[in-house]
């Protein structure tokens, strides 16, 4: 109608068929959330290794353990006598979000450019991944330094021998604690020989404990990793240093352990800082300490962990009428902690105190 003003419909960068729903193209979602899941479980060693158990109602995850038992003879008139064996728990509180979150006021790269979408997703997925293996290593660098105390009070495992202060738990009979070795003298740990040797001495102390080490993975900073290279007797195979094949050496087992080289393990940078998993609920458990910063090898089993998750990692798009900006997420919600120390070791410098 003439002198009429026709007022056109707004619509933000996303929107699907001009209608102002907030939504995104669900196939942009799915290269973004689909690019960081890769490269989540690309870069994260723990998700493989280890098995999560998913929490529905309760945000509280318990694994109840059950001590030795013994055999008793039977003879011919003699009652056999009561033998139960002693039963505790562990539990674990997944009550913290971790995010990765971009934020754009317009949204025509991320919808126009499908290399956007992958960048950001990986970009979110490696830092994920990153932050969530340093979680799992530390954790299990201080289920090494567990001593278990069974219910007569007799103490096993972590800094046996040694100065350092133990991390004590209560645990049923016979369960061992875990297993520290630390080297003799300083830069012992970039001597192949004297690294060998330690990493022997580890496998021997948990066997001893009674523990199959089968399965195990040998967690080694790239230090000590290359550290290895230079022992021949480490190498596989196809190497020799005579047959000109010196540039693809590589490690491969040590005492029939595989060996995983990663950056995650814990530094002297982090020590006094708050970790984000850390509260005042769960004793700021996963706070670096001195001696977490000085482990060069760690030997892990899977059940040396328990591990539960609330919100599997997540990913999504979406726009707020409050900031005025469009929020590109990705998300989870887990926790660990050492559940059987037996099965857990490591290598420590001679520094430890």
């Amino acid at each position: 109608m003439p002198g009429t003003v026709t007022a056109n419909n707004v619509v933000r960068d996303g929107h699907i068929a001009g209608i102002d729903s907030g939504n995104v193209n669900p196939l942009f979602i799915e290269q973004y959330g689909g690019e960081v899941e890769h490269r989540f479980l690309k870069k994260s060693i723990m998700r493989q290794f280890f098995k999560f158990k998913t929490l529905r109602g309760t945000d509280t995850l318990t694994n109840d353990r059950i001590g030795s038992t013994s055999l008793q003879k039977v003879s011919r008139g003699v009652r056999p006598t009561d033998s139960a064996p002693t039963f505790d728990n562990i539990s674990i509180k997944v009550d913290t979000m971790v995010l990765a979150r971009t934020v754009t006021a317009l949204l025509d790269d991320f919808l126009s450019h499908i290399d956007v979408r992958k960048e950001v997703g990986m970009e979110h997925g490696m830092t994920i991944g990153k932050f969530f293996d340093e979680s799992f290593l530390l954790q299990g660098i201080k289920a090494a330094q567990i001593t278990n105390v069974d219910p007569d009070g007799v103490a096993l495992g972590g800094w046996e021998g040694l100065t350092p202060t133990n991390i004590v738990r209560t645990a049923p009979v016979d369960f061992q604690g875990g297993t520290c070795v630390v080297l003799a003298n300083a830069n012992d740990e970039t001597d192949p020989a004297d690294l060998e040797r330690a990493i022997q001495d580890l496998c021997q102390t948990i066997e001893e404990k009674d523990v199959d080490i089968e399965g195990a993975v040998l967690l080694m900073r790239p230090a000590q990793y290359y550290t290895l290279l230079r022992n021949d007797k480490l190498l596989n195979r196809d190497f020799t240093t005579a047959n000109g094949d010196y540039a693809s050496g590589e490690v491969l087992k040590s005492n029939g352990i595989r060996i995983m080289r990663t950056n995650r393990f814990p530094t002297a940078a982090q020590v006094g800082e708050t970790h984000f998993l850390s509260n005042a609920g769960n004793g700021n458990a996963y706070d670096v300490t001195a001696n977490d910063a000085l482990c060069v090898v760690s030997l892990l089993m899977p059940k040396a962990l328990l591990a539960g998750e609330v919100i599997p990692l997540t990913s999504k798009v979406h726009y707020s009428d409050v900031e005025l900006q469009w929020f590109i997420d990705s998300y989870l919600s887990y926790g660990v902690t050492p559940n059987r120390a037996e099965m857990a070791g490591g290598i420590f410098t001679s520094a430890v105190a």
